[in-house]
């Protein structure tokens, strides 16, 4: 069997180059094998895992990790793999609308792989995925049945999440903590429906969680984001409170979206969002951006794993395509160097397969290669192949 090879020196100095590689990983061995081996063809949807030999890890399911497969194949095609992606995103949905799907229509969270429920939900941040994979299946089909669900499931979290000073809850049954993190993922598939859907109720949604972001996620003395609050909106102090670089880069690149999008301009935020994560997450010797940090902006721990460096990836390259000269050199800087240190993830295995978590000394956890990775994995690649470099 072969393995994914390390970078050249070319490669991890030259944008370019590396996309080139990545571009082809993706839209060949990456794409192949989880269509062969992530679909669950005797029960349904996706497995949670592929073992480091590219075999299924039979255990429950989280639903919405077939949501983001299907937000992934439903790209495919466009990021240049020639396989079944109608198959792949229909095979989701026929899990999706079945199994996942509560009577209400809302997602459920974790199932056994045979369809019987363990933990019927809802909470806002699987209902984001969702949203998310109705969007992209509705941009590569046109079909408008998805359409409709997803204006339909926008009104529902209304109804019931909705919080009275803006926002939403996080779960039915769970009032007295609120997170910027699921607000973040409705803010992304609010981005995404824009673009297909502009006379629906998507950029009133962004607008709203862009002002949330504003007003209520930004730490007042840096600039920090902050990740929970209090029922009332008030940040959340304890022991157990972090600040995450990899959601730092994460809000960076969508409030870049947007103003894109016709958004008001956040510069102000997205530039101080980037910066601390760029300063105080990326070790200054593996060069990879870690899990998170303390409110005091130390390291948290020296664990890194490979989702953080898709959103350090996505940030630069929308910051340098909105610079020039010696701005627009560093932030294509961090965006090799981000590249490179993803590639990491992928070296010595089989191609299509990555590592999730790298230790402090630069190994890796040896743990079977989680589904829901491939969702930022595509999302990054697609924002590399998107740069004009």
């Amino acid at each position: 069997m072969t393995t994914t090879p390390a970078l050249t020196d070319l490669e991890r100095h030259d944008l370019a180059a590396i996309r080139a590689r990545m571009t082809d990983w993706l839209k060949g061995p990456a794409f192949d094998l989880w269509f062969e081996a992530d679909r669950d063809l005797e029960c349904g949807g996706y497995y949670e895992t592929l073992s480091l030999t590219g075999s299924p890890v039979f255990d429950n399911k989280r639903v919405r990790v077939t949501a983001r497969q299907v937000y992934c194949f439903a790209q495919a095609q466009r990021l240049g793999w020639t396989g079944d992606w109608r198959e792949a995103v229909d095979h989701g949905w026929r899990f999706l609308l079945t199994t996942g799907l509560r009577d209400d229509h809302t997602l459920r969270h974790i199932v056994t792989r045979d369809g019987h429920v363990v933990n019927d939900g809802p909470d806002l941040y699987d209902q984001a995925f969702i949203l998310l994979a109705l969007a992209e299946t509705f941009r590569a089909t046109g079909d408008e049945t998805y359409r409709d669900f997803a204006r339909g499931g926008l009104d529902w979290l209304r109804a019931n999440f909705g919080h009275p000073d803006g926002g939403f809850y996080d779960a039915l049954d769970q009032r007295d903590i609120l997170r910027s993190n699921p607000h973040m993922h409705m803010f992304e598939c609010a981005l995404a429906w824009i673009s297909v859907d502009p006379d629906g109720p998507w950029f009133a949604l962004a607008e709203e969680i862009a002002g949330l972001c504003r007003k209520r996620f930004v730490r007042a003395s840096d600039g920090a984001l902050l990740e929970t609050f209090d029922a009332n909106w008030n940040p959340a102090l304890d022991e157990s409170a972090v600040i995450e670089p990899g959601h730092q880069f994460e809000w960076a690149w969508l409030l870049m979206k947007w103003e894109e999008a016709g958004g008001a301009d956040c510069s102000g935020i997205y530039r101080r969002f980037y910066d601390i994560g760029d300063r105080h997450g990326v070790c200054p010797t593996r060069r990879v951006a870690i899990d998170a940090l303390k409110m005091s902006l130390e390291w948290a721990g020296p664990q890194a794993r490979l989702w953080p460096q898709t959103e350090r990836l996505k940030s630069s390259l929308a910051l340098a395509s909105r610079t020039s000269g010696d701005e627009r050199a560093r932030y294509v800087a961090n965006a090799t160097e981000a590249a490179a240190a993803l590639w990491q993830y992928f070296e010595g295995l089989r191609p299509g397969l990555w590592r999730d978590k790298m230790k402090g000394d630069g190994s890796f956890v040896e743990e079977p290669a989680p589904a829901s990775t491939f969702y930022h994995i595509v999302c990054a690649i697609s924002e590399l192949q998107a740069f004009e470099i």
